[in-house]
């Protein structure tokens, strides 16, 4: 009988033990889920705007199919959805709506640049662009829509600048510093690519040979998520 009760509470101890260790796996692995939960949230908050938008930025280029136009001066325009290709033609539709040096908030109005030219692999763009230009909003009781020429002055790897003489007018690309200008009322050759930066750290308001280029807010926008939820 003695025998029998010693092997009864053996038993009754093991279980117990086992219930006890059973507990403690469970409780060790919320632990560590909540460590792990902590830990990621903790990376997420220590990550800058920039290398987040790094990162949405890579995101939304790996999931764009053109590899001619990711690989060439119009990457930044084609995950922004200004430039595409249809079929055998690359389209562009730039919608300048910054006018002036301001904060960034878009003018009412908007000065919009459209052509297209043959695709090709690698991208050649042409020595002549013909091109619409459309103006419309607040001040501009009818669309106006204006037809012209653009013809290659300046081309490097990096950027190109187109001017047209009947619209006295620049549109240039750089697409190392994903920028996108269209100057107005400009001379020919008196707008220079490399001259641009020290243009902007001349500004002077008041200056009446000052010139501005219109910009757009499509391209200075620098929050890759608003485009990936676009997709």
């Amino acid at each position: 009988m003695k025998h029998t009760f010693f092997i009864l509470s053996l038993l009754i101890a093991a279980c117990s033990s086992k219930e006890k260790k059973e507990v403690n796996h469970e409780h060790k692995e919320v632990v560590t889920k909540k460590i792990i939960i902590e830990t990621n949230e903790l990376k997420e908050d220590e990550l800058t705007f920039a290398e987040i938008q790094d990162s949405l930025r890579i995101q939304l280029l790996n999931s764009k199919p053109n590899e001619n136009l990711k690989s060439s001066i119009l990457q930044e325009l084609y995950i922004k959805g200004l430039v595409n290709q249809i079929k055998d033609k690359i389209r562009f539709d730039l919608p300048f709506n910054l006018h002036g040096f301001d904060c960034g908030v878009p003018d009412c109005y908007s000065t919009d640049i459209l052509f297209e030219f043959t695709a090709s692999n690698p991208i050649v763009f042409p020595k002549k662009i013909d091109f619409q230009l459309v103006e419309y909003g607040c001040g501009i009781g009818k669309n106006i829509k204006e037809n012209g020429v653009f013809e290659l002055v300046e081309q490097s790897l990096k950027y190109v600048n187109y001017y047209s003489k009947n619209q006295k007018s620049n549109l240039i690309i750089i697409g190392d510093k994903r920028e996108l200008y269209y100057f107005s009322d400009t001379k020919p050759n008196s707008i220079k690519v490399d001259l641009i930066e020290k243009l902007f750290e001349e500004y002077n308001e008041e200056d009446p040979k000052f010139t501005e280029p219109y910009q757009s807010t499509t391209m200075r926008n620098n929050d890759y998520g608003n485009f990936i939820r676009k997709e």
